[in-house]
């Protein structure tokens, strides 16, 4: 064997270690990074729809700031 043919055999074990540990990690850290996320956008309450009014309220406002 080569020198450059054992330096590509440990570079290619390096990438394929590399992609599983990227493959199986995620799925042990996931469960403890989506829990704050879920918990804090279930605690707020849907975007109100603002009604005709306020839009055109919106727009007189706009239209005196400038």
């Amino acid at each position: 064997m080569t020198a450059s043919n054992v330096l590509d055999w440990i570079v290619a074990l390096l990438v394929c270690w590399a992609s599983l540990t990227a493959i199986f990690e995620p799925s042990r850290g996931a469960s403890q990074c989506d829990a704050p996320i879920v918990m804090s956008s279930a605690a707020q309450s849907p975007p109100a729809i603002p009604t005709q009014a306020e839009f055109e309220e919106m727009i007189r406002d706009m239209k005196l700031h400038d």
